[in-house]
């Protein structure tokens, strides 16, 4: 049997999350919405007197982008932790990508990882790193 749950240890949900708009995706209440199993969201964790988030050195800005605020409920505040999982039925989590590691293709969005996964796929590659670059025009 699986072991004990990885939330008991740091609590944290996994949400919709639109890479296109670099943002949670919210109902129309303007809640979060919790993805299903197996579906890649924005891992993000509560920010409690428990699990507080104490900011980034410096700018007050850079810390606040990283809060999202009434995520489930009013008033309550998540750390958004810039990474996109999944978790499978037997409770394990994996990591699929950062925000802002995916781009646009001929319309499409494509993860870096998809990419890393295409290029492991041929048998003369045991690993891949893959990351996105600016390129200018």
């Amino acid at each position: 049997p699986p072991g004990p749950s990885p939330q008991l240890f740091s609590p944290f949900e996994i949400v919709r999350y639109d890479v296109t708009e670099g943002a949670p995706v919210r109902d129309a209440t303007g809640r979060c919405i919790r993805v299903g199993t197996g579906e890649t969201g924005l891992l993000i964790a509560p920010v409690t007197p428990r699990t507080p988030f104490l900011g980034y050195a410096g700018s007050q800005e850079l810390s606040e982008q990283k809060l999202l605020r009434g995520v489930f409920a009013e008033g309550d505040t998540y750390f958004s932790t810039g990474d996109l999982m999944e978790q499978d039925a037997a409770q394990f989590v994996r990591f699929r990508d950062r925000t802002g590691d995916t781009y646009r293709w001929k319309g499409e969005n494509v993860a870096t990882t998809e990419v890393a996964e295409a290029l492991v796929a041929h048998e003369s590659l045991q690993e891949a790193t893959v990351y996105g670059v600016t390129v200018p025009g």
